[in-house]
């Protein structure tokens, strides 16, 4: 009989493999440093701006920490990158061929 006591990944749908390597590519690890994200993604918000969206879920990307101190660096895993870019490209999608943005 197995324990799993290992929490599911909860994304809203299975990122695409393609923006998960190409994420790979750009910031060279699974695991993304939020100011590396906000410098790249995310230009227009300053550092308190892009936490204080990340904190009231304006941006909605799990984060965490590799300690216990609050003032470790915080980072973003790259599949939830990934669902996030792929989610916004979606919902843009259906937007865009809504009859609603067509009149």
């Amino acid at each position: 009989m197995s324990t799993n006591t290992q929490i599911a990944l909860r994304l809203p749908h299975a990122p695409d493999p393609t923006t998960v390597e190409l994420l790979y590519r750009t910031f060279g690890d699974v695991l993304i440093p939020l100011e590396k994200l906000r410098v790249q993604y995310f230009r227009n918000l300053n550092e308190e701006t892009f936490a204080d969206h990340l904190k009231d879920g304006r941006i909605s990307l799990p984060t965490f920490t590799l300690g216990s101190s609050q003032k470790d660096l915080k980072y973003a895993h790259i599949r939830h990158v990934a669902a996030l870019i792929d989610n916004r490209a979606y919902l843009a999608d259906e937007k865009q061929s809504s009859p609603a943005a067509k009149q």
